[in-house]
């Protein structure tokens, strides 16, 4: 039922008050519940389908350098004032003094990391030392040509340099490390659900399949692998290799290609469990490719291969199941070699721009709460109008005039 049918409300409200409170109305008073009701049904349709469209999708970027912010410290001259009154009333004069409210600017040491497309994430200490020894690096000394004023009081002295050293990344993959970002854009498809051909997924049927919510960001990182720690017979650097694939091929492809790659994996659960996935996050995002891979429990074998994605290459779909499926078993090289060719190959991103054609009506919640203050609208005007002090001129109806009332209900 659309939104607009509220206006039944008020409609209602001035058929009564026409009818029964004729007299007591000019001709703007019968208009204005309608009026009022017309502008908040239009704003809460527009806000409503707003929310319902928007959703947040993932970019990734490689992480590229990390740097080191020495501790600096300048003195910073100010003049300062107050002002002070004397005298009362007539004779009552201002003064204004001044003071020297100078003061040492601190700024602590800072460890930052930067990525691909130039934006920068605070780090730890231990997090930047970390990457020294997994990216074998050389820090470098950066200066940065601070204005340092300095300064002597009290037989202490004020104003310290400090510059960066920094270091890149070695360009090896195993040991990249990726950033992530939350951007929101237009999703009518989400907005919109009935329009595709998607399953309906209950609570059991998440249990049931052993379905994935999409993970949270955490500072600058996301987990891109999920499942793998329910696998008992997977070594942890099987594990680590995985998860260390995706990270680089999230952060590489993610600024060259717009491209976020999940992989997700389903231990002794059969394949329409991957169907079951793509309908709980309905296609997936508009730069997502999300590949879903069922292994057993009692090897290292891989049983079915189920990718889903917007993209408009559809080839991509068959040729990464076909790829990840021909060598049987799990091998994370394998697979991310596979997802890597096909990327760089047939990979092209989907604007949700061409859905704009879907038509979006707003949620049934905010239905009922647009019948429900609309309702208490008409009757807060109806009842100003009736009760209020201006009537139509006898004379003349189409204005107004004022007149003392005494309304009896």
């Amino acid at each position: 039922m659309s939104i607009w049918f509220a206006l039944l409300v008020p409609i209602i409200g001035i058929v009564v008050m026409a009818v029964f409170f004729k007299k007591d109305m000019t001709w703007w008073e019968l208009i204005l519940p309608l009026a009022v009701s017309v502008i908040f049904i239009g704003i809460s349709k527009v806000v409503t389908e707003k929310i319902a469209m928007t959703d947040t999708e993932y970019h990734g970027a490689l992480i590229v350098k990390a740097q080191y912010y020495e501790y600096y410290e300048t003195w910073v001259q100010k003049t300062c004032s107050h002002t002070t009154y004397s005298g009362s009333g007539k004779h009552r004069t201002s003064h204004t003094v001044y003071y020297d409210c100078s003061y040492c600017d601190v700024h602590q040491p800072e460890w930052k990391v930067v990525n691909s497309l130039g934006e920068s994430f605070s780090v730890s200490s231990g997090y930047y030392n970390q990457l020294i020894k997994k990216w074998h690096g050389k820090p470098q000394f950066v200066e940065l040509n601070r204005h340092i004023n300095y300064h002597n009081s009290w037989g202490r002295s004020y104003g310290k340099d400090g510059d960066m050293y920094q270091f890149e990344w070695d360009k090896v993959a195993l040991s990249a490390i990726s950033s992530t970002t939350e951007h929101s854009y237009e999703n009518r498809v989400k907005a919109a659900h009935s329009s595709f051909d998607f399953m309906d997924v209950t609570e059991q049927d998440i249990k049931a399949y052993s379905l994935y919510d999409y993970p949270k960001v955490d500072g600058m990182s996301q987990e891109t692998v999920l499942g793998l720690d329910s696998v008992k017979w997977m070594t942890p650097k099987d594990k680590g290799l995985m998860r260390q694939w995706s990270t680089y091929i999230n952060g590489y492809y993610g600024k060259t290609k717009h491209a976020r790659v999940y992989f997700l994996f389903f231990a002794n659960r059969p394949e329409i469990a991957g169907r079951y996935q793509e309908a709980l996050w309905e296609g997936g995002n508009d730069n997502e490719l999300v590949i879903c891979i069922g292994l057993n429990t009692s090897g290292n074998g891989i049983s079915w291969v189920y990718p889903f994605t917007w993209s408009p290459q559809r080839q991509i779909i068959p040729d990464i199941r076909q790829g990840i499926m021909e060598s049987g078993k799990f091998d994370p090289k394998q697979i991310a070699t596979v997802t890597i060719r096909y990327i760089g190959k047939e990979w092209k991103r989907r604007h949700f721009e061409e859905f704009s054609y879907i038509r979006v009506e707003p949620p049934l919640w905010a239905k009922i709460m647009t019948w429900i203050v609309t309702l208490l609208i008409t009757g807060g005007v109806c009842y100003w109008s009736i009760t209020n002090d201006y009537v139509a001129d006898e004379n003349s109806p189409l204005k107004t005039k004022e007149k003392r009332r005494n309304i009896r209900w």
